[in-house]
């Protein structure tokens, strides 16, 4: 699967209720976390707790919505190696 980055900041949407997907955290223009979860905007507010071990500084994020975990799983995968975020251990 080919991603463009642009083109995901530039689609961000509102997310209202549950919505499994890939995620990702971007500090101004740099991917700086590719995560997923059953409920992306849950996991996502897990993030911005700074009394938390999971704490990112991000500045915005957006998702690709995925229902099947193991299609989530691989593909946040494969991203993560791709673009070797900062706060992503690979």
């Amino acid at each position: 699967m080919n991603i463009n980055l642009d083109e995901l900041k530039k689609n961000s949407l509102q997310l209202t209720g549950a919505c499994s997907g890939v995620y990702f955290l971007f500090k101004n223009d740099d991917l700086v976390y590719v995560g997923e979860g059953w409920n992306c905007l849950l996991r996502v507010a897990e993030h911005t707790r700074k009394d938390h071990l999971r704490f990112k500084e991000f500045t915005s994020w957006s998702f690709i919505q995925m229902e099947d975990k193991k299609e989530r799983k691989d593909l946040e995968k494969q991203l993560r190696k791709e673009f070797n975020p900062r706060y992503n251990k690979v």
